[in-house]
């Protein structure tokens, strides 16, 4: 299972926009193409879906590809047949005024993350002005410091690292926890962890490049245990082809299951509307502006 990150931002407005989502809905869908600089358009996409409060949609821009042909000649020239877009997904749930983003590499170099993020709050911007009658604007924000989006990394990404501290804040595992398939092995261990005398608060767990914590027992019992925090995690991104560190201090991204950057847009709409649904009282604990 592969793993999408969102940037989050606040949507602040000067109105009450909600149960008002058809409105936008249809201004976005029947936007036309935008002009950039060098004659490069943009366009969001007229698939956009509108699903539970939460409009899904992808955003996609033209930009100048590196792209040559050898002639019969042996020379190389550019091809300039070849127009391509780059797609980018975005959501906005009216219920949490969150706005979600995709964090992603553009391969092209006229193409960054600022300058899709500045292009989207424009669109919505214009469409905030004429409809509502009011200013938008998109504010980054910090998640709250929740284990939720560790535990999603940990369920969908092969892990090498996790570091977790505060275990003695509660420490002992419930009926509920479940370590392994084996209920036998499970129990054994829950009782080991909750059993132990150690006091042993902060534990940093490692494995080989070619290792995996996820069928670690002790690693399970650190994660999951009541009122531990977990500070860092190192997994493997297949859309990065490589690893990837996150750690608390850096809770400015939100996670969707099961889609990649190939995923068609219906299917990863229904990905998107149904995490933001059932994850809506994390992105309303959205707190800290990043700096």
């Amino acid at each position: 299972m592969v793993l999408v990150d969102f940037f989050v931002y606040q949507v602040y407005e000067e109105v009450n926009v909600e149960n008002r989502e058809a409105l936008l809905y249809n201004y976005l869908q029947d936007t036309g193409f935008y002009v950039a600089e060098h004659g490069l358009r943009y366009v969001i996409n007229s698939d956009i879906e509108l699903d539970r409060g939460v409009i899904a949609g992808t955003f996609s821009q033209e930009y100048v590809p590196n792209i040559y042909e050898v002639e019969e000649d042996r020379s190389i020239v550019p091809r300039e047949d070849v127009e391509p877009y780059d797609r980018t997904f975005f959501a906005f749930d009216f219920s949490t005024r969150a706005f979600l983003i995709q964090n992603k590499k553009y391969p092209p170099e006229n193409l960054k993350p600022g300058r899709t993020l500045d292009r989207l709050n424009d669109i919505f911007n214009s469409a905030f002005n004429e409809l509502f009658n009011s200013n938008c604007t998109f504010v980054p924000v910090l998640l709250p410091e929740g284990n939720e989006s560790f535990l999603r990394l940990f369920d969908t990404h092969r892990v090498i690292e996790v570091k977790v501290k505060e275990i003695n804040n509660g420490r002992l595992l419930g009926e509920e926890v479940i370590l392994s398939a084996d209920i036998a092995e499970s129990e054994a261990m829950k009782t080991v962890w909750n059993n132990d005398i150690s006091l042993t608060d902060f534990i940093h767990l490692r494995t080989s490049l070619e290792g995996s914590l996820n069928d670690s027992l002790i690693c399970k019992a650190a994660i999951n245990s009541p009122g531990a925090v977990i500070d860092t995690m190192r997994y493997f991104d297949p859309e990065e082809d490589g690893f990837v560190t996150k750690k608390r201090s850096k809770l400015d991204q939100f996670s969707v299951p099961s889609i990649d950057r190939n995923t068609e847009s219906i299917t990863a709409f229904n990905e998107i509307t149904n995490t933001v649904a059932m994850n809506r009282r994390i992105l309303r604990n959205m707190r800290q502006i990043r700096t």
